[in-house]
């Protein structure tokens, strides 16, 4: 009878035992549900500004076509870059552009130019056709200065125009120059910087075109009759 009562006991032991493992494992996975970090939606930018307008000077017959632009290893990623200083850099957690910086800047001037009416035809990389006018850049800086007391958005490119038609370099080059804009924030916030980012392209993209339609037609006249 005194064995029989002692293995009674023993197997309620064994089973307040499982059902105390049950419940502490139970816990632990609550617990890991629930302790999870929260999930943020990403929000996705585009540079957006209206089209520079142009008073309508000669269209010029001929075609350009744009490269693909290169960008800074530092900028290269789709990641809103805000530095505050010379040394350190950081990007948002929730807040991204929709696409590589240089691929938004280069489809935005692109339009700009297209929508210019300056020129005959305008391509983009995609198109096989072919143009004597090549214009190339690279984006250089593509970021957000937090400053003490101010934030500004700044965008530094790098343009190249070649004309295809001359087969010695030096002729080939038609310029090469550097255009920075910076545009203080009237709002401080991810929709803020899109938005003073979207003024300095503007400036610098009606720049841009008016720096190669001047050299464009200078060239063609140069050439009279090899359009």
């Amino acid at each position: 009878m005194r064995q029989l009562l002692m293995q009674a006991q023993c197997h309620g032991k064994r089973i307040k035992i499982f059902c105390f493992i049950m419940v502490a494992l139970s816990l632990i996975i609550i617990g890991c549900a629930g302790s999870g970090k929260p999930q943020y939606e990403v929000e996705s930018y585009l540079l957006s500004y209206s089209v520079p307008s142009w008073e309508k000077p000669d269209k010029l017959s001929t075609s350009l076509k744009f490269n693909r632009f290169s960008i800074a290893a530092a900028y290269n990623s789709a990641n809103m870059v805000f530095r505050k200083d010379s040394y350190s850099l950081d990007s948002f957690n929730y807040s991204r552009w929709a696409v590589n910086p240089a691929d938004m800047i280069a489809d935005s001037l692109l339009r700009d130019v297209r929508e210019s009416g300056l020129f005959q035809a305008v391509f983009s990389r995609h198109e096989t056709d072919e143009a004597r006018f090549v214009i190339s850049g690279s984006v250089e800086e593509f970021f957000l200065r937090m400053g003490k007391s101010d934030k500004t958005a700044v965008i530094s490119i790098s343009v190249l125009l070649k004309d295809t038609r001359e087969k010695e370099i030096g002729k080939s080059i038609m310029f090469q120059k550097k255009y920075l804009r910076e545009e203080p924030l009237q709002e401080s916030s991810p929709q803020g910087y899109c938005q003073a980012a979207s003024l300095a392209m503007r400036v610098i993209s009606e720049q841009i075109t008016n720096d190669i339609y001047a050299a464009v037609k200078t060239k063609v006249q140069s050439t009279a009759g090899n359009p």
